[in-house]
């Protein structure tokens, strides 16, 4: 039993499709087709239910084996490879648009004074697919929105963010020193949408307090919702961090009751973590 037949097993295990297992194993679908063709002669059982893509009873008992021993064996070779004298190697880091752009420049600045040989490698997704990726052992860290509440998942809590409500200049709101619920009233709201965790946040904070936003806007992007409120199609709710001195068309108007997020860093138990991980990780923790 080889380590690539395990390998192609399990990524056809967590993608369900042979097509999507080649890809992320980088082989054509023949070659992963052959791995399961020569793993299932050795072990004498189908692994794989071909009419689903679902693990059968003793598919689900490799896969569960196999997946420890990958990454074991992923461990080790990068503790190894820890030992060289060269370069500190790459860091695999995975967060949000939003964070990368306001919270990590800073951070990434001393990164590389601290070690100018080592190499980032960033990739922006929403939060739960970071957390996804780090669980995979696809990125080394992950600067996500707290809580994950994964098992395979160690988190550490590192910013808090206030939500503020957010108007256009020369809006009716503006003027207010304090706003309530009952001020967005037909208003239009351009709401951050809710498949990404602070767009979940604020919808449980709405439900609770049984207000229901006249939402005209779903959107992703911080991004797109900041130019979008300073053309005055709408009022926002954003972390203050996103608000700099290029937003001058925007205005922050005071709200109690309004959620914090919680921003950290996460990264996988048995992972090893190499030299530059955890440079960047002491980074984190040092917070300026």
């Amino acid at each position: 039993m080889t380590l690539d037949a395990m390998k192609c097993f399990c990524a056809l295990v967590e993608t369900g499709s042979f097509r999507a297992a080649a890809e992320r194993v980088f082989r054509s679908q023949p070659a992963v087709s052959q791995q399961m063709r020569s793993l299932e002669r050795e072990v004498g059982h189908s692994l794989v239910d071909r009419r689903t893509g679902r693990p059968t009873a003793q598919g689900q008992v490799l896969y569960a084996r196999a997946r420890d021993i990958l990454r074991a064996m992923e461990a080790l070779q990068r503790e190894l490879a820890d030992h060289d004298t060269g370069p500190a190697g790459e860091l695999r880091l995975g967060t949000s648009d939003t964070t990368a752009m306001y919270l990590l420049p800073p951070y990434v600045r001393r990164f590389a004074e601290r070690l100018p040989q080592a190499r980032l490698a960033v990739t922006n997704r929403s939060s739960d697919a970071i957390a996804a990726q780090v669980v995979r052992g696809e990125l080394d860290l992950g600067i996500v929105t707290l809580p994950q509440n994964h098992a395979d998942l160690a988190e550490e809590p590192l910013f808090r963010q206030r939500l503020l409500l957010v108007v256009p200049r020369g809006h009716r709101l503006a003027k207010l020193r304090h706003a309530t619920l009952d001020d967005l009233r037909d208003t239009p709201v351009l709401m951050l949408d809710n498949r990404t965790r602070t767009g979940s946040l604020l919808g449980d904070f709405f439900a609770g307090t049984g207000f229901t936003p006249t939402v005209f806007l779903d959107s992703g992007s911080f991004e797109v919702i900041k130019r979008y409120i300073a053309e005055g199609t709408g009022v926002s709710f954003l972390p203050e961090t996103v608000l700099g001195a290029g937003d001058s068309g925007l205005i922050a108007v005071p709200m109690d009751g309004l959620p914090e997020i919680t921003i950290g860093v996460i990264w996988r138990r048995d992972a090893y973590l190499g030299r530059a991980a955890r440079a960047f990780l002491e980074l984190l923790r040092e917070k300026g």
